[in-house]
């Protein structure tokens, strides 16, 4: 039996998150919003003020928006804050997003991930969580800590497998808690996943959308958004696409599993590409800045990197059927001197009459597996949703 308790928790929720999307409203607003009355509002609004969740704009702020200026109730940024931190293979990040959504920190270190010891880059992660924390006004309340990892949560449900680092059945929550010294649950999510969070959060609320956004850095990670949820699958595995076939060889080999889509489309194979060109520097830095001056080999490097990503997302395409698909990473920077070859390689590749979705590059930068973990943590805040509960 639902209790009044449990009503009125259910209807600040609601509150917050109406809040949150439209980012400040009348209480009269708010109780259209959620089809309550304006006093049954006004309560929650009370509670939510007393709280420290929300607070009022003043008049003058409100007038311009059109017919007659009120007070706007939105959501008080200092009201709650989540840490979301990534382990990536060439850096580490940390960051704080507060209850308004807003980055209020942010710290990374670069770090040697392939290859490297667990106990030492859940080290430097605790160390920069807690730069995170320390930068928060006394007294903030924190709601949880999520970590992004290139990998998987394996079978038994506790540890994680990230090949590109060379982890398998590592207890990343376990360890980071006893490095922080809390007792609370630390999230853990795949960093394709956490960085599709971070490209749609902001939509969430609107129409449903399903899009697919493919994460590209040394690895290729794809996190699936479906009817605006993100898919995880029955182990929280899917959106592997980085380990499927689509070649006899890449670019760089892998005696174990060859012709894999990374290697063809991720940084290192990218690299590789563009040294077999005679490209210098061999840098990400250095291939863009010859595309941009129209050197011929950067071209070349480009056109082939370009063909063997549209195989890949037609497959995707065929199977998913995305609106849209986003591209993100470091080595999408690439995308824009391929997009109209690659659009039509995928166009060609569909059956005829089959929908074709925009390909483009994603908004969200360096921090974007960093962000959407921190975002998974507010959005199981203001959701009563069971799949973001932690």
């Amino acid at each position: 039996m639902t209790t009044p308790q449990a009503i009125r928790q259910l209807n600040e929720t609601r509150a917050l998150a109406a809040l949150f999307r439209a980012g400040g409203m009348s209480r009269a607003e708010l109780a259209r919003s959620l089809g309550l009355t304006r006093s049954t509002t006004g309560s929650l609004v009370q509670s939510l003020l007393d709280a420290g969740l929300v607070r009022e704009r003043p008049e003058e702020e409100a007038a311009a928006r059109v017919g007659r200026p009120g007070i706007l109730v939105e959501i008080d940024g200092d009201g709650a804050f989540f840490i979301g931190a990534d382990i990536g293979v060439d850096r580490i990040t940390a960051l704080a997003v507060d209850l308004a959504g807003m980055v209020r920190h942010a710290v990374e270190r670069d770090f040697r991930g392939a290859g490297c010891d667990p106990a030492a880059a859940i080290e430097l992660t605790a160390r920069l969580i807690g730069e995170a924390l320390a930068a928060l006004p006394a007294g903030g309340r924190v709601e949880g800590i999520s970590v992004a990892i290139p990998g998987f949560l394996a079978a038994d449900q506790r540890t994680y497998h990230a090949t590109i680092l060379g982890w398998h059945g590592v207890e990343v929550a376990s360890l980071l808690r006893r490095q922080l010294g809390i007792d609370r649950p630390v999230l853990l999510e795949n960093d394709a996943n956490a960085f599709a969070v971070a490209e749609t959060y902001r939509q969430a609320g609107r129409e449903p959308a399903d899009i697919l956004v493919v994460l590209i850095e040394n690895g290729v990670g794809g996190g699936i958004i479906a009817g605006g949820r993100l898919y995880h699958g029955r182990q929280r595995g899917a959106g592997e696409i980085g380990h499927i076939r689509i070649g006899e060889e890449g670019y760089v080999f892998d005696p174990r599993r060859p012709g894999r889509f990374e290697t063809f489309v991720g940084k290192d194979a990218l690299l590789a590409r563009w040294r077999y060109h005679g490209g210098t520097p061999a840098t990400l830095a250095g291939l863009l800045a010859a595309l941009e001056a129209g050197d011929a080999a950067a071209q070349r490097t480009a056109a082939d990197w370009g063909r063997w990503l549209a195989r890949g997302l037609a497959a995707l395409i065929s199977t998913l059927e995305p609106q849209k698909v986003v591209l993100g990473g470091s080595v999408s920077a690439v995308f824009p001197f391929v997009a109209e070859a690659v659009a039509r390689e995928v166009e060609a590749s569909l059956v005829e009459g089959y929908p074709v979705p925009a390909i483009e590059t994603s908004t969200v930068r360096t921090a974007g597996p960093a962000l959407g973990a921190a975002y998974l943590l507010h959005q199981a805040m203001l959701s009563m949703d069971a799949q973001f509960q932690v």
